[in-house]
């Protein structure tokens, strides 16, 4: 136990630079367009990368993909998934975010459905989402949100939520997705360390 654990901790670094690497390569791989991400913009990602792999436990790891992730929305939370639910842990940027914990999206809501079940990621109309969340936190002034599957072991294990709030201060969706794709990566990593 403890030759393997001296040996999944000398390969840490070198996973997490790999890790760095295949997410660096995948941005780059992604077509031009008007969003190209500049270079300063894949040098802050970068660091939200390197952020979330600083986390030793998963509490640690999603807080700082939810940190992270504040920065390309401007609000973002975080619903731990058990069968086909999915019930709030954290968020950021909410006006009331104390009231956000623990609030359960309505399990037959379409874009919960499909990002449960078919683990699929993308745009969320209002209308496809849990009416009484909006009624709660507020509608997002672009009309639409995101939710990204945090997928671990092949399971939904959580889903991002996340959107330009009221005001429409912004959204970098494609930054979100590799922030999700890396927590998910790290936390597989990180349970084979322990």
């Amino acid at each position: 136990e403890r030759v393997v654990g001296q040996v999944l901790n000398s390969h840490a670094d070198q996973m997490r630079r790999e890790i760095v690497r295949q997410v660096m390569e995948e941005i780059a791989a992604q077509p031009a367009g008007p969003a190209v991400p500049t270079g300063s913009v894949a040098a802050d990602l970068a660091r939200a990368v390197s952020d979330i792999q600083q986390g030793s436990s998963q509490k640690e790891i999603l807080r700082a993909l939810l940190d992270a992730g504040s920065r390309y929305a401007a609000r973002v939370a975080l619903f731990v998934v058990k069968g086909s639910h999915a019930t709030a842990w954290q968020g950021r940027g909410f006006a009331r975010s104390e009231a956000l914990k623990d609030f359960g999206l309505d399990p037959n809501a379409p874009a919960v459905i499909r990002a449960i079940a078919d683990r699929i990621s993308g745009r969320v109309p209002v209308a496809e989402f849990d009416a009484r969340f909006f009624e709660e936190f507020g509608t997002p002034a672009g009309g639409e949100a995101r939710l990204l599957p945090l997928i671990l072991k092949d399971k939904v294990a959580a889903l991002v939520y996340a959107d330009d709030g009221p005001e429409g201060a912004g959204l970098d969706a494609g930054s979100l997705e590799v922030l999700v794709l890396a927590t998910g990566a790290w936390l597989e990593v990180n349970t084979l360390r322990k």
